[in-house]
């Protein structure tokens, strides 16, 4: 993976996603870095609760987004809603990642069969390894689910979007969007059963159905 080479903004005043995206597609140098500023974190933080994966490998699926963004900026065609672009490509950037694991797993080419060490979202107690035990089998749980289940999940109860949001960052239609996080919901249900604090994990206690808008 190449690392971003980002150059200094030289106005320090914030400016509006829409002038950073014209700037960018301007060949303003500056524009790169200024939107990783702004974004990556959030980026971040999405792939992070949604694979658990080690931390450079969530860096480098994080700089792959932006590379993509960066190289392509005239794909860019509402500046203004140039947030939810971006985390549309993480969600495409996510499905690739989920279905080239798949593939890894079918042909046997992962080193060990092991679950990996998992990045831990923040306010999780490290130090408690029954908290360390029950986050892994989240994670092993939801590597069960085919790639857009697992990616309507994530973005549905990880993310807390609605319906509508789940449907729109997918580019599928509303009933697919439900279908697919029933289907997870139905398969998550399944494997947690009967224990209590992984489903408090997985659906917390402000969970919405999958038929809220």
């Amino acid at each position: 993976m190449h690392s971003l080479k980002l150059i200094t903004n030289p106005s320090p005043e914030p400016r509006e996603d829409a002038e950073l995206v014209l700037a960018l597609q301007a060949g303003e140098a500056w524009a790169a870095e200024a939107i990783w500023n702004r974004h990556s974190d959030r980026v971040s933080g999405f792939l992070s609760r949604s694979l658990g994966r080690p931390l450079h490998d969530v860096e480098d699926l994080t700089q792959e987004v932006f590379l993509r963004i960066f190289t392509r900026p005239r794909s860019i065609e509402k500046p203004a809603a140039f947030r939810q672009f971006v985390m549309s490509v993480a969600v495409n950037v996510l499905k690739w990642e989920l279905r080239y694991r798949w593939i890894r797993r079918k042909v046997r080419l992962s080193a060990s069969g092991d679950v990996p060490e998992v990045a831990t979202p923040p306010g999780f107690d490290e130090e408690t390894g029954e908290a360390r035990q029950a986050l892994k089998l989240c994670y092993q749980i939801l590597d069960g689910l085919r790639a857009r289940e697992r990616v309507a999940f994530v973005l549905r109860y990880m993310e807390e979007m609605t319906v509508g949001e789940v449907a729109e960052r997918m580019e599928v239609s509303k009933s697919t969007a439900k279908r697919l996080i029933a289907a997870a919901v139905g398969k998550v249900s399944e494997r947690v059963g009967r224990n209590s604090d992984l489903k408090g994990y997985f659906l917390g206690t402000g969970t919405r159905g999958v038929h809220d808008t």
